[in-house]
């Protein structure tokens, strides 16, 4: 993977964890029931080699486990953690973003239906407590416990 980010920031940190070319698409394969080395590379053309380092991260960060499955012999199954499944989501939302601004209505390559109905789901958006649709004109970036001195200024520089 590239270098690391320094950055004290969540999308910073979420970049050196998900920041690469193939990651996504592990955690895609998790979500779509692939469990198997064999079946995450056959479903993503990705290089034995890097997927070996991918799904090392993934469960390094807790977000896969690695289960031995070999009744002769060791084999792995991987597995989405409380963690892992925690990222649906974002896996949601990248989704309905690529079909939308990626490949167009009507030139949607997967699309995402609610199984008791069959209807599309609607697009994610932040709610407020009481279920109101929020804008970002309505969301307020503070400086968090562990923010960083550098992200405390950055954010006052950006008025926020």
């Amino acid at each position: 993977m590239a270098k690391r980010h320094t950055h004290t920031c969540p999308i910073a940190g979420v970049l050196n964890i998900f920041g690469d070319n193939w990651t996504w698409l592990v955690i895609r394969e998790a979500f779509y029931g692939a469990t198997r080395f064999s079946e995450i590379q056959r479903n993503t053309g990705i290089a034995k080699n890097v997927l070996s380092a991918r799904l090392d991260v993934l469960v390094n960060e807790g977000i896969l486990v690695r289960e031995d499955v070999g009744e002769n012999g060791t084999r792995y199954a991987y597995r989405l953690t409380a963690k892992g499944e925690s990222l649906h989501p974002v896996l949601l939302a990248l989704h309905q973003w690529g079909n939308e601004h990626v490949y167009g209505p009507g030139n949607e390559p997967v699309v995402l239906l609610e199984r008791a109905t069959g209807q599309p789901l609607q697009a994610l958006a932040p709610t407020s407590r009481d279920g109101h649709r929020l804008t970002r004109a309505d969301i307020e970036t503070r400086p968090g416990p562990g923010a960083s001195k550098a992200t405390v200024r950055r954010l006052a520089e950006a008025g926020e």
